[in-house]
């Protein structure tokens, strides 16, 4: 169980080794514990009693969950990557189930912007991962009903559950999700512009180059952009990298 900002996720994600395929990502919100539950520091306490609940509650053999997310952005690693959630019944083969921490039906809980923004990223890291488009990439809950049929959209009445939530991104349908939130995963990405962006890019992205000492190379690349003995090196990578 580790505790994650989005940068230092982004650099885990790619650092582990998935052994089974990968199609999907399955987007949640966790109900209760709910916003007023979260106190800035206890994100780990919640992710124990979440684990707990799903294995001596619900039979579970962990936590069903693969990471969650909270109001701060913070990410919280559960379940191994290599097993199978247990978060849609019927679509979890193939999938990675994130859970957003709160209650995200209309009158409950706000998003912030914090956690906002880290869903997306987040969503956006996976997605470039695997090699996933976000149109079909990307699922709710709520396009699943009781007995495990695919709906396609969220129908009250039939739905297993409103989950994400029925203000999730405004709104937890096929048309919400395509109105408000893919957008903001199919935006391009930005220029890179800090030293450790740069030193990801090369390893992860489609150059690969294998940099040892991650840490030491991304303090060279910074310290060479603002050194004018060095700064046409910093520049020159700075083109390689954003006309990828």
């Amino acid at each position: 169980m580790k505790l994650l900002s989005v940068e230092e996720f982004k650099g885990y994600i790619f650092s582990l080794k998935v052994t089974r395929s990968v199609n999907k990502i399955q987007l949640h919100h966790t109900w209760e514990p709910s916003y007023d539950n979260f106190n800035g520091s206890n994100h780990l306490a919640l992710q124990k009693g979440m684990r707990n609940h799903h294995v001596n509650t619900n039979g579970y053999s962990d936590i069903a969950q693969h990471f969650t997310i909270f109001p701060d952005g913070k990410i919280c690693t559960g379940r191994n990557i290599n097993s199978i959630p247990a978060g849609i019944k019927g679509a979890n083969t193939g999938a990675i189930c994130i859970e957003c921490l709160g209650n995200f039906d209309v009158g409950g809980d706000v998003m912030t912007v914090e956690q906002k923004n880290a869903i997306v990223s987040v969503v956006k890291i996976l997605l470039d991962r695997f090699g996933l488009d976000a149109k079909t990439g990307v699922v709710y809950h709520a396009w699943w009903s009781s007995d495990q049929k695919a709906l396609g959209t969220y129908v009250p009445g039939k739905s297993v559950k409103t989950c994400p939530g029925t203000a999730f991104f405004g709104g937890n349908t096929r048309e919400a999700f395509e109105k408000n939130l893919l957008p903001l995963l199919e935006v391009k990405k930005t220029l890179l512009e800090t030293g450790n962006d740069i030193v990801w890019e090369l390893m992860n992205g489609p150059l690969k180059v294998q940099i040892s000492e991650v840490q030491k190379a991304v303090k060279a690349l910074d310290q060479a952009k603002n050194n004018p003995e060095y700064n046409s090196l910093y520049w020159i990578i700075y083109k390689i990298v954003n006309n990828r």
